[in-house]
């Protein structure tokens, strides 16, 4: 995702509604380290994974056209929703490259362009969340107050058959 402040994470679809690209790495269950590769080139977003421990990388995905300023800082966080899974961050590499210009403008001071890119991958309709399940406690004081009632019914049916049974006993000869 590439953010100017403008976009919205969605953290219920796992901004699968504002992202630029993706890919999928199965790396749970793992007992080696995993490794990811990002690389930012003259315009060109490359991202690439090392899952198998065997040092051979494999594409994620690139993307071109996307503009990134100079000046900022890496941030790195994960949100997986429950406290199913731990992620560890061992450490964080960064090069400087060495590279010829082969942007339009050369001499564009880059400290003052706006995060943007050309491609995005197309919109989807957002549907809303389904209404969550009900909790244990909620379903705890229904059942609770489904068996108060059922008692209640039966006592009520009771005195009202024991009333019927001694008004019937009376005869008139």
């Amino acid at each position: 995702m590439v953010n100017n402040g403008t976009n919205h994470y969605d953290h219920d679809r796992d901004g699968t509604h504002s992202e630029l690209a993706g890919c999928e790495s199965k790396f749970r269950g793992i007992d080696h380290d995993t490794l990811l590769a990002i690389r930012y080139e003259n315009d060109v977003l490359t991202v690439n994974t090392n899952i198998d421990g065997t040092g051979e990388w494999k594409e994620c995905f690139t993307v071109k056209g996307v503009r990134l300023p100079t000046g900022y800082y890496f941030g790195v966080t994960a949100a997986t929703g429950d406290l199913s899974d731990n992620h560890d961050l061992i450490s964080i590499k960064s090069y400087e490259l060495e590279v010829p210009l082969v942007l339009n403008n050369p001499l564009e001071d880059r400290s003052k362009i706006v995060p943007s890119a050309s491609i995005f991958a197309p919109p989807r309709d957002h549907t809303p969340d389904p209404p969550p399940p009900m909790s244990g406690f909620k379903l705890f004081l229904i059942i609770l107050c489904a068996i108060i009632g059922v008692i209640v019914c039966v006592v009520v049916g009771i005195m009202v058959f024991q009333k019927n049974q001694q008004n019937s006993r009376k005869r008139f000869y």
